[in-house]
């Protein structure tokens, strides 16, 4: 009779847990943007080669060391790329997709630097 009640109960919190993760992610990209949802989610999957490798005794092989390498290399491109950002002034504008709303929420409109240079020459 405890075995169904354990299994009913670690489904419940399993399933839970997945409607938690789904929400802090709906969150996350309303104050962020997408882009950064994405870089987050990479470093994750390289945490994830990593905990495998120190603590499951995974084997390290060239092809996760190379996947390490060009992670770590794209979100440093990514972070510098920010950084600069962020000092010239335009750290307001998050990749010009999350615009706040006058009772407080966020709304997404899609704009394409194209499409702005035409407004402006025609």
């Amino acid at each position: 009779m405890t075995v169904p009640i354990l299994n009913y109960s670690l489904q419940l919190g399993l399933t839970g847990s997945v409607h938690l993760q789904v929400l802090t992610e709906y969150v996350l990209v309303s104050v962020t943007s997408a882009v950064t949802v994405t870089v987050a989610g990479i470093v994750k999957e390289a945490v994830t080669i990593l905990v495998a490798v120190l603590f499951f005794n995974d084997p390290f092989t060239w092809l996760k060391g190379l996947g390490l390498a060009i992670i770590i290399f794209g979100v440093s491109l990514f972070n510098l790329y920010k950084y600069k950002r962020f000092k010239k002034g335009h750290h307001n504008k998050d990749a010009g997709t999350n615009i706040e709303s006058s009772n407080g929420t966020s709304k997404y409109v899609i704009l394409d630097d194209d499409t702005e240079d035409q407004d402006d020459t025609g």
